[in-house]
């Protein structure tokens, strides 16, 4: 029972923790970089909650095969839900880091950082109220789902970061490979749920979290000596 329950409040605080302490974080820090975090929480907001998910609710209504989707084929469903966020939340992050290079002009790594833990921050809490708002978050019943759930945010959170940093690369560059590269490896990501084992799953995104994290802490080493 007391396990149970632990589990289940360790879960829900991985999924919340890591936003609130960057987001302090940027507030006691006053290097302005605030703002960037929040562009990354309006990106998602805006792709995701505002524009992807009421358009795939419309469709899935209107397009019956879209609809029947999950039971003819779930390879084709998980890669169009993937391909979509993908889309939808790397053109978000484009248009965040233009709207702040017009603000702030020049922009470097740590605006980066910022605005991609502004975008996995505001997810992780988007997954955490929404699945206690359905019931999902019951801290009487086996609290191993919760806390795997609460993982994962943990490890999705460098993928948001190496995201971030692929697009910045794409609007520091101009060129729009590194979007295409961004919204293909996002997708690709997504596209792992198909394999329908969480431990599994959850086991391939650690080892993609850690690749990550050793890509940009080598960009950042070479972007402090440039």
């Amino acid at each position: 029972m007391i396990g149970n329950i632990l589990g289940n409040v360790v879960g829900f605080l991985l999924m919340l923790g890591v936003p609130l302490a960057a987001c302090i974080y940027y507030l006691w820090k006053r290097d302005g970089r605030i703002w960037m975090f929040f562009a990354g929480i309006l990106s998602f907001t805006v792709s995701q909650l505002l524009i992807r998910i009421p358009l795939l609710q419309y469709a899935g209504k209107k397009w019956e095969w879209l609809m029947l989707l999950p039971y003819t084929s779930l390879v084709l469903y998980y890669g169009f839900l993937g391909l979509t966020a993908g889309l939808f939340e790397e053109t978000g992050r484009w248009a965040a880091f233009g709207l702040m290079k017009r603000r702030r002009r020049a922009l470097d790594w740590k605006d980066a950082l910022a605005l991609g833990l502004g975008h996995g921050g505001v997810e992780a809490v988007w997954v955490a109220v929404s699945g206690l708002m359905a019931g999902n978050f019951d801290f009487t019943a086996a609290g191993g789902r919760t806390l795997l759930g609460g993982v994962e945010r943990l490890f999705a959170m460098p993928l948001h970061v190496g995201f971030s940093f692929l697009i910045f690369k794409g609007v520091e560059e101009k060129k729009a490979r590194w979007w295409l590269l961004a919204v293909l490896l996002h997708g690709l990501t997504d596209f792992q749920l198909v394999i329908g084992n969480l431990a599994v799953v959850e086991g391939l995104l650690a080892i993609e979290a850690v690749a990550v994290l050793l890509l940009v802490v080598r960009f950042v080493r070479r972007e402090e000596r440039s």
